[in-house]
């Protein structure tokens, strides 16, 4: 229960300046809806997005860190508020997940998919040091998701300054901005939108709002060139999840892009050396080309990943949204970037930027994940159970690919594993879609059956 002690009449008027800090999704989400709403209203506001960083460079210093996967629910909410997602912006438009377990695999489509799952660079892309010369990717194809939704933010009014904000000092009225030590302005609103693979959330930490950073794991990103016609090829529009019980890795998947793949590992202690047991692990080797070998360089980084809640994610205009605020587990990044910056968005231009606002109009978004984040916890550790009984395994593989044939049975466990790997639906709704009767005695059926042709054998033995 939040101990509400700020002014409760505090508003943004004309000539209100907003200081956001961040210039990733979040970031820019929460310019382009709050200069939009102001607009529609008729208020007059002063946006400037503080980002030291470029993302049009290549590497990891220039990117966000993340596998740049966009869920077609996203991608359809973009569009409709006008923020179409087209090449080369999009590397690759997927319409299929891969699931390798050491039982075998399955391929799943969603029935209701219709605009496709897109994935992004979230920086300039791969170092291009990582490939030969001669396959160097072209310039005009690594373009940067984050820089596009910046240039949206900048078409709507917003200012972007290239600085680092190293400090913000609560005064008695309004929070002053300060960079290397020289104060720029006091804000109206500060809106913190820097993650949690910044130093800046620990800045907030120290105002002593209340606010705590969420917790967090670390995982491995790697981006591995092996050419553009192989990408088609051999990885095609399809995501390749697998659970292969490698090791202290929890999750690994694969994401095609242009001339790159994605490779996307969480677990305990991964290194770049654990990514290359993963590439030489069988069922892994057996997707890439005969004739391709592990580079020796290849861009990777160590992101965290927001696996709990902040707490107290707001004050008397401060405000803090994305990944440094709510965030759905191990799943859309982004898509949490848009709920929770729209809704800041609308409560800062609609009602009003002190703590007894945000707890009312803000935080209920926040809440609402961190629920289903408890509900998601539940579904990822029957997930791993399911993937280590080997009887179980067998049997859920059985169920989906009798769906994939027989289209009159339901996509029901299908559209299930569908949603909660792609982040594409909550997972309170995926939670109690998995008790459906029906499902659940097909499910059954199929684990007699393999239990039945597992003693049919021995006995014939």
């Amino acid at each position: 229960m939040y101990n509400l002690k700020g002014n409760s009449n505090l508003t943004l008027n004309d000539g209100g300046k907003i200081a956001v800090l961040g210039g990733g999704p979040a970031g820019s989400f929460f310019s382009i809806f709050a200069l939009k709403l102001a607009k529609q209203i008729g208020k007059d506001i002063d946006l400037t997005i503080y980002e030291h960083k470029s993302f049009l460079n290549e590497g990891p210093s220039s990117c966000n860190m993340c596998a740049g996967v966009i869920s077609e629910s996203l991608v359809q909410l973009l569009a409709i508020e006008g923020i179409c997602l087209k090449p080369p912006i999009v590397q690759r438009a997927i319409d299929t997940y891969c699931f390798q377990t050491i039982s075998g695999d399955v391929l799943l489509n969603s029935p209701s998919l219709q605009r496709g799952i897109a994935t992004v660079y979230r920086g300039g892309g791969p170092t291009s040091k990582s490939t030969s010369e001669t396959n160097k990717k072209p310039e005009s194809e690594k373009i940067s998701f984050d820089d596009f939704l910046i240039d949206c933010a900048k078409k709507e009014g917003a200012k972007v300054e290239n600085i680092k904000i190293d400090k913000v000092e609560l005064n008695k009225d309004k929070p002053g901005i300060f960079s290397k030590g020289e104060k720029l302005f006091d804000a109206d609103l500060v809106v913190g939108a820097c993650g949690i693979n910044a130093k800046t959330a620990k800045m907030f930490e120290e105002l002593g709002i209340g606010y705590t950073h969420p917790s967090v794991i670390k995982a491995f990103q790697s981006e591995i060139h092996i050419g553009k016609s192989f990408v088609s090829s051999h990885f095609g529009n399809a995501i390749h999840i697998f659970l292969i019980n490698q090791p202290d890795v929890k999750f690994a998947a694969i994401t095609p892009k242009g001339s790159y793949v994605t490779v996307s590992m969480l677990g305990k202690d991964i290194t770049k050396q654990t990514v290359i047991d993963f590439l030489n692990y069988p069922v892994v080797k057996d997707k890439f080309p005969d004739s391709w070998d592990i580079p020796d360089a290849f861009c990777r980084c160590v992101p965290k990943i927001n696996v709990g809640a902040a707490r107290h994610p707001f004050a008397d205009r401060i405000v803090m949204i994305g990944d440094a605020s709510s965030a759905r587990l191990y799943k859309d990044g982004i898509g949490s970037a848009y709920l929770t910056a729209k809704a800041a968005a609308n409560t800062a231009i609609l009602y009003g930027v002190s703590e007894a606002e945000f707890y009312k109009y803000y935080y209920p978004t926040c809440r609402k994940i961190n629920r289903d984040n408890f509900l998601g916890n539940l579904m990822f550790a029957f997930t791993d159970t399911i993937n280590k009984t080997p009887i179980i395994r067998e049997a859920l593989l059985k169920l989906l690919r009798n769906e994939q044939k027989r289209p009159e049975l339901g996509y029901k466990c299908s559209t299930i594993l569908w949603d909660m790997f792609t982040g594409n639906e909550r997972y309170t709704d995926i939670f109690i879609r998995a008790f459906n009767p029906g499902l659940l005695l097909r499910f059954l059926i199929n684990i007699f059956n393999v239990i039945f042709i597992r003693f049919k054998t021995i006995w014939r033995q």
